[in-house]
């Protein structure tokens, strides 16, 4: 059986330039970008390669979900890698998960391959995994909590 699509989390947004964009969408839609902050990830994997990367974060409420703006900071990223390949625009679709892993199984019994392009942790807090293939254009993202997953 196939595992169920949880409630959208955020939309994840590749910009260049956090400032601005966050400025167009307050001047747009009148909304603040919230928890701006920068993030590294020193033990990531990026298509399979261990990397190192750190990327700018704002996020703006719409309600039931969020709009993550990102702007890459330092090394080969899914950012950079996004950014080069198609300029700004909708990068992932973002999804809270009990556990990744457990996640990860149920599609593959449902005989999905999911590709996992990049394996991160933010300080300890969380695990995230971008997924190819899954959304007919943007990534997929899960995201597991410190101390659900198992």
């Amino acid at each position: 059986m196939s595992p169920t699509l949880p409630p959208l989390f955020h939309v994840g947004i590749v910009v260049a330039d956090l400032d601005r964009a966050a400025a167009d969408y307050e001047r747009r839609w009148a909304v603040k970008t919230e928890r701006i902050m920068d993030l590294s990830f020193p033990d990531a994997r990026f298509h399979g390669q261990e990397v190192s990367c750190s990327a700018r974060y704002g996020f703006i409420s719409t309600g039931a979900s969020e709009i993550e703006l990102i702007q890459p900071l330092t090394g080969r990223s899914p950012y950079t890698e996004f950014l080069e390949a198609n300029g700004e625009g909708v990068h992932h679709l973002a999804y809270a998960v009990e556990s990744i892993d457990r996640h990860l199984a149920a599609l593959r019994e449902a005989g999905e391959d999911p590709t996992i392009a990049f394996d991160g942790v933010i300080a300890d807090r969380a695990r995230f995994v971008y997924l190819d293939g899954l959304a007919h254009g943007p990534v997929v993202e899960l995201i597991e909590r410190a101390g659900q997953g198992g």
